[in-house]
């Protein structure tokens, strides 16, 4: 092994800090069955930990292109640390999984994780953009995540869980509601939806342009 790939695995290895290298985090008495009972079954936090186990080697046959495929299931299903790892393997490139480096891709994750407060993600997004891998824009994980566009162009529409998810992230109810009124929202602001969104700190014109904006699907 030649020392590029020594320090690409040690980078799959401690693709995650502050919160442990892959799989740190995961409870001794847990055995490898359960953790992939519960990651089958769709636990984003047991398929992290059995990526780390497919990292790393531990109770099972070292496997880092196994490892991959269960950190992304995890980071689809917005698990921080799932989505802060992916930032650092497309930050850097990986031969051995084939992740290629891609800047942008890495800041689409970096931003994912740093809307959750993590703070090595939001770091490494301050540290792209002063080395000039990315833009200013996309550095900016205060702002929600920009929907996908449809192929006529038209932005979907906010779900509740994005909105949600932004007033978790400590994006203002002004700026939300800015956005909202721009792009609409794909839910009815029933009294249900009402009382989480309030509970969530959203403020009375933030509720007043939602029940406004309610596009026709």
């Amino acid at each position: 092994m030649n020392f590029r790939s020594f320090l690409v695995g040690m980078i799959l290895i401690c693709a995650v800090s502050a919160g442990g290298s892959l799989g740190a985090g995961r409870a001794q008495a847990q055995d490898l069955a359960s953790v992939e009972r519960k990651a089958k079954a769709g636990d984003a936090k047991a398929q992290y930990d059995l990526a780390g186990d497919y990292y790393n080697g531990k109770d099972v046959a070292k496997d880092p292109k196994q490892g991959l495929l269960w950190l992304r299931k995890s980071a689809d299903q917005g698990y921080v640390w799932a989505e802060k790892a992916l930032g650092v393997m497309y930050r850097d490139g990986d031969q051995i999984t084939g992740v290629p480096k891609n800047p942008r891709e890495a800041a689409l994750w970096f931003r994912k994780a740093a809307r959750q407060e993590n703070k090595p993600a939001q770091a490494s997004l301050s540290q792209m953009l002063a080395e000039g891998l990315i833009s200013r824009q996309e550095a900016n994980w205060h702002s929600p995540q920009p929907t996908a566009e449809a192929k006529t162009g038209n932005p979907k529409a906010f779900s509740l869980a994005e909105v949600e998810k932004g007033l978790q992230g400590g994006i203002t109810c002004k700026r939300l509601a800015a956005l909202v009124d721009q792009f609409k929202v794909d839910f009815t602001l029933t009294a249900e939806v009402r009382q989480r969104l309030d509970k969530d700190g959203a403020d009375d014109k933030l509720l007043t342009t939602i029940s406004a904006s309610k596009r026709s699907l």
